[in-house]
């Protein structure tokens, strides 16, 4: 249900600040939490800029005010991709837990930073409560202004899945992601672990240029091949793809004419190392280690191509559809004056490696979903009825 109705006056739950006070105290001062995080000067404790795990998530029934109705808003700098459209549904599931939320609306930013920034600051301006961005049109800072615009009309504003590069606690309520840089050291630790001490050339394929999570995970990936001078990286920028396969496949395709050898392939989109395999299967060439995010397609198409390719071998972390809803915990907590110290930024091993050198992680063929959508998320924590309803159209 998409919500354009003005924000109500406060969220009836007993000590919760008014929307309007709530923004004051955002935009003009922080203290120091019990996590020694910044925070905002409400009686919550959301856990500004903690580090953790999956195993800390919060429960929303532990949450969710009793009374009141709030209005939440999703914009998404990007948010034409099967991930987006994946994101979006994990944050509409959230919300249909906690029924004080009375709709979700939705904005794509289809990689225009104008379109991006005046979605958040239209939001604000009539209303909605609780607005949830990623800010990735372009260089995060490039949103900061628009968010700091959002605060000061008094909405609750909490940017996730790309880094605003700005000041949680004043810029904006928090930042919830996964640790970029560790999963590009992930990544990265595992290409070289794939590759020996015999070593081999290696390129990484970002989203759209500029994107702060492709630069921050590539230089997750750097920071580890420094220790690992058998390893050379081709490209120093992540190779522009857009997130989108066909352009991952054009791109790939350049590099195999460019470089006669390239020994492993980081992609950090789980579709767009679909457009690297047909790029690869194009040029007749045998496929090398993949490291990439997590995507049903590739679990379930591993083993066959597997056979065909001997030096194939496929690692994954989670593509993190679910930071959303760690998002709209901590804003709704924010904004009730209800603690929630799960973490915000989460550092993730793989939960998929074919090699079987990864403790802990699971084969392809038991991440594989069979039923599920080729571009789904195995890691989603949505129900098999809502991706069946995500993906219906």
């Amino acid at each position: 249900m998409n919500s354009t109705s003005p924000r109500r006056a406060a969220v009836a739950i007993g000590s919760a600040l008014t929307v309007t006070a709530l923004a004051v105290m955002l935009g003009g001062c922080s203290s120091t939490n019990s996590s020694g995080t910044a925070s905002t000067a409400s009686s919550a404790d959301i856990a500004v800029g903690s580090v953790g795990t999956m195993d800390q998530f919060a429960d929303i029934a532990d949450i969710c005010p009793e009374e009141g109705e709030i209005t939440v808003g999703v914009v998404d700098g990007f948010g034409t991709n099967s991930w987006s459209k994946t994101v979006l549904a994990e944050i509409e599931a959230e919300a249909a837990n906690c029924p004080a939320i009375t709709g979700v609306e939705f904005a794509a930013g289809r990689g225009d930073l104008q379109t991006t920034t005046a979605a958040i600051t239209s939001m604000a301006a009539k209303g909605t409560d609780i607005v949830l961005v990623i800010p990735d049109a372009g260089p995060g800072e490039a949103h900061l202004s628009a968010l700091r615009s959002a605060v000061q009309s008094g909405s609750t504003v909490v940017a996730f899945a790309s880094d605003p590069e700005g000041q949680a606690g004043s810029d904006f309520l928090d930042y919830t992601d996964w640790s970029p840089q560790f999963s590009g050291k992930t990544w990265g630790q595992w290409v070289v672990d794939q590759l020996g001490d015999e070593g081999g050339n290696v390129v990484f394929l970002g989203g759209p240029a500029g994107s702060a999570v492709s630069s921050q995970e590539l230089e997750g990936v750097k920071e580890v091949f420094a220790d690992n001078p058998q390893i050379t990286l081709l490209n120093e920028e992540p190779v522009t793809t857009n997130w989108d396969p066909a352009q991952a496949q054009q791109a790939m395709s350049g590099l195999l004419s460019q470089y006669p050898e390239i020994d492993a392939v980081i992609s950090d989109y789980g579709a767009s190392t679909d457009g690297v395999i047909r790029a690869y299967q194009a040029a007749g060439i045998s496929l090398p280690p993949v490291a990439t995010t997590d995507q049903n397609s590739l679990s379930c198409g591993f083993d066959e191509l597997k056979a065909s390719n001997p030096s194939y071998e496929l690692a994954t972390v989670s593509s993190r559809t679910w930071v959303g809803r760690v998002a709209l915990r901590k804003a709704i907590a924010s904004l009730s004056g209800t603690s929630d110290t799960e973490p915000s930024i989460f550092e993730l091993s793989l939960a998929e490696d074919s090699s079987g050198v990864t403790d802990g992680a699971k084969t392809p063929a038991e991440v594989c979903a069979e039923g599920a959508p080729a571009d789904g998320s195995p890691s989603s924590l949505l129900t098999p009825e809502e991706v069946e309803k995500t993906f219906a159209n």
